[in-house]
């Protein structure tokens, strides 16, 4: 008997084992998970430690306080996070799916310019319709809002989209084109179309060469045997716009950021660079928060052809 309560001792703590683990992969940190669970970091390090023994395999890489999840314990995290979180939220999945009403607010992740140019009219029409539940934005760049969907720390995020991730689920709202743009005052002013050798020929202000459209510009550029003559990298579009105003700079951007107050002249870049997908994504499992599913109701029901 005591053989038997030796075995399956480990089983009655592993949803506080699977916990402690979650916490430490999303946090990336012991001591974040501790405080996050209230608890100390010896029992998160204790816990951890005995659900490795208990798979028979080390779910993270530990380098002084630092720890990065294994291949195995990326895995786990994948399909445990979405088991905690949803037994951590049934009470509330339970009382908004009974009642049919929203027990907290919805939580949006964005960038600079889908919160100023994409947003807000989705954002009005939802408060008409429900006034009661209060919105939150929060503005990050792209992989701190991926990293703040995948944590559960916010509901959906709204984006430019390329190829949505295979864990992900991706609602379209709209396409944007990507535009060259000028000072009004400029050479190419009042052209409707330019060749990648006139562009390359001026000093270019872009994103820093991480940027998705930074690259895929040097790639485009490159086999034209081009170069972009970049001479300045900021971050955000209107900063972008609001330096080739001032000066003598072009740029390529979304044409959805671009506006009739700004002073620039756009010329279409269709035949070079691919339109882009703007929309929401959210978590492909059945966590989705009731004010969350009425966002992505109202985004479904105005987008062309929908119901």
């Amino acid at each position: 008997m005591a053989g038997d309560e030796g075995r399956h001792h480990p089983r009655r703590d592993r949803l506080k084992q699977l916990r402690a683990f979650c916490h430490a992969a999303r946090f990336q940190s012991i001591s974040r998970a501790a405080e996050r669970l209230f608890v100390s970091q010896s029992v998160v390090s204790q816990q951890v430690r005995t659900l490795e023994e208990d798979l028979a395999v080390a779910l993270f890489e530990r380098s002084g306080p630092r720890i990065a999840l294994t291949p195995a314990g990326a895995l786990l995290d994948r399909l445990a996070s979405p088991l905690v979180e949803g037994l951590d939220r049934l009470p509330d999945t339970f009382i908004e799916r009974y009642h049919g009403t929203p027990s907290e607010g919805l939580a949006i992740a964005a960038g600079q310019t889908t919160a100023a140019m994409v947003l807000p009219e989705y954002l009005e029409e939802f408060q008409r319709r429900h006034p009661e539940v209060p919105i939150n934005v929060r503005v990050a760049p792209g992989r701190q809002r991926m990293r703040w969907l995948r944590a559960y720390e916010v509901d959906v995020v709204v984006a430019a989209v390329d190829l949505p991730p295979p864990d992900l689920e991706f609602h379209p709202i709209s396409s944007s084109e990507i535009v060259f743009i000028t000072p009004e005052d400029h050479p190419l002013a009042g052209r409707e179309s330019v060749d990648l050798a006139e562009i390359a020929a001026y000093p270019a202000v872009t994103h820093p060469g991480s940027h998705y459209i930074s690259e895929l510009a040097n790639v485009i550029m490159r086999r034209r045997g081009q170069t972009v003559n970049t001479v300045l990298e900021v971050e955000g579009w209107n900063v972008i716009k609001s330096y080739v105003e001032a000066g003598s700079y072009v740029s390529a951007v979304p044409d959805i950021c671009v506006t009739e107050r700004d002073r620039v002249w756009s010329i279409s870049a269709s035949r070079y660079f691919p339109s882009r997908d703007y929309g929401v994504l959210t978590r492909r499992d059945s966590l989705l928060a009731l004010a969350a599913q009425w966002f992505i109701r109202l985004i479904d029901e105005r987008r062309p052809g929908g119901s």
